[in-house]
């Protein structure tokens, strides 16, 4: 099931910046769409090792039991 994701586009300084709320991250472009496409592929980054990004936030975990 997919989840949905809310975000913002803010014009700042003459560029666009696309921001994802629920995980803040953030991307910019020159154009709105732009802004958008970047966040979407910054999106498909985070998510395609999930695996891998809770093992580095949980650090090494010892399985010996003790």
């Amino acid at each position: 099931m997919a989840e949905k994701l809310n975000f913002t586009v803010d014009l700042e300084d003459g560029i666009f910046v696309a921001r994802c709320i629920e995980l803040d991250i953030s991307t910019d472009g020159l154009t709105k769409g732009e802004a958008v496409e970047n966040l979407k592929e910054a999106l498909n980054c985070y998510f395609a090792n999930p695996d891998e990004r809770l093992d580095r936030r949980l650090g090494a975990v010892d399985d010996s039991g003790d």
